[in-house]
């Protein structure tokens, strides 16, 4: 019996889905050729391109290796090359005409504005080099474009497509003005990028390559079609329950809502509450929600480059890891306790692996006593009889 149409065309789609994972695993083995690892952040060095609208944030002194990895992404994933990649170095003194439009000067000069937008705005692949350096117009400019997808000037408004943007930063050169946190919440995700090691130091000489060597193995079509199989990895019941159990790990106050209470009263009770020692009383504010969806993009892309057709738990702590990484606003008295905020939260999110299993599921099974043991977490979660 032959197969219908429908099953025809199905199998037609998996065949091209297959085709393009495999042709997006060719260019992990491109950027293998050029780029040195750090040995800590492999993994999601590799996951990056595969996030639709994905905003990520590379953490590092100069010389890591940053922009030669934003340049690889570009040229690899979105066949740019070296002349026409979509790049802005932010410095303070630049307008958001410098990053963001360009006037026709001839126009202007006929009475006429003409005005377009840079490519920074309107491209598949962004990359912002010294985030760290802007100024709050562009700032606020950036937020808009990550936010809401377009950038408007007077009564005029420039879209974006669907694109991956990388951001880097040194963060220990700190610009006139701060990064507002605003803006960081539509951050997807930070990566914290390693000294190399000894043995390493030695794969990265000569000096960096030429990008003109470099391969283009897909583009920015091939990737918006990578990105359409990825949305379709299954993130189920179980796992949208460990994303609530770690928000409420992280946030939750059994005081109150601490969205609405001072943050100098809340830090006067944590001195004395029994939970002092959570996650909760070291976080000077709450999270918000956005960081859920950024956890489950990661979550998805990880299971989509190993092959599995839904998201597992281990993605899920995987994805919340690097999508909480520049959101948390820890007190001091965390902050001297621990050589970094990466390490704080690598810290609570093994308690919460620990936790996970041997608490809150057998809480959420009807185990009372496992309850008890942190109703703080599992509070409104379980519902009275």
């Amino acid at each position: 019996m032959r197969p219908s149409f429908v099953g025809r065309l199905s199998n037609h789609r998996a065949i091209l889905s297959c085709m393009l994972r495999e042709k997006y695993l060719e260019g992990i083995e491109e950027l293998e050729r050029w780029y040195v690892f750090d040995g800590v952040n492999d993994e999601i060095l590799k996951i990056i391109p595969l996030i639709r609208n994905g905003k990520f944030l590379l953490l590092g002194p100069y010389g890591f290796g940053k922009s030669l990895y934003s340049y690889l992404v570009g040229r690899i994933f979105f066949g740019y090359d070296p002349e026409d990649m979509p790049v802005v170095q932010l410095m303070d003194e630049l307008t958001v005409y410098d990053v963001f439009f360009h006037i026709h000067v001839a126009e202007l000069m006929k009475g006429e504005e003409k005005i377009e937008p840079r490519s920074i705005v309107t491209s598949p692949f962004k990359f912002v080099n010294e985030f760290q350096r802007g100024n709050y117009r562009v700032y606020n400019t950036f937020l808009g474009l990550f936010s809401e997808g377009f950038v408007s000037l007077r009564d005029k408004k420039f879209h974006t497509e669907d694109y991956v943007a990388i951001l880097d930063a040194n963060p220990f050169d700190a610009g006139s003005v701060e990064v507002p946190r605003a803006l960081m919440d539509r951050i997807t995700g930070a990566v914290n990028i390693r000294s190399m090691p000894p043995e390493r130091i030695f794969d990265m000489l000569p000096s960096t390559p030429d990008i003109k060597k470099v391969r283009s193995v897909l583009n920015a079509r091939d990737m918006k079609k990578i990105w359409d199989d990825e949305k379709r990895i299954e993130f189920g019941e179980h796992q949208r329950l460990v994303l609530m159990l770690l928000h409420s790990y992280f946030s939750s106050c059994k005081y109150g809502d601490r969205a609405v209470m001072n943050p100098r009263y809340v830090a006067n009770l944590c001195s004395t509450c029994m939970y002092r020692t959570e996650p909760c009383s070291a976080i000077r504010e709450p999270l918000g929600h956005r960081w859920w969806k950024d956890a489950a993009s990661i979550a998805r892309a990880r299971a989509y480059i190993n092959g599995r057709k839904s998201v597992s738990t281990d993605d899920v702590f995987f994805g919340s890891f690097y999508a909480l990484q520049h959101r948390l606003n820890l007190r001091e008295s965390a902050k001297t306790l621990y050589p970094s905020s990466e390490h704080w939260l690598k810290n609570a999110m093994e308690n919460a692996k620990r936790r996970l299993k041997s608490v809150w599921i057998p809480a959420l099974k009807g185990d009372e006593k496992a309850y008890q043991k942190d109703e703080r977490t599992l509070g409104g979660m379980i519902a009275d009889d």
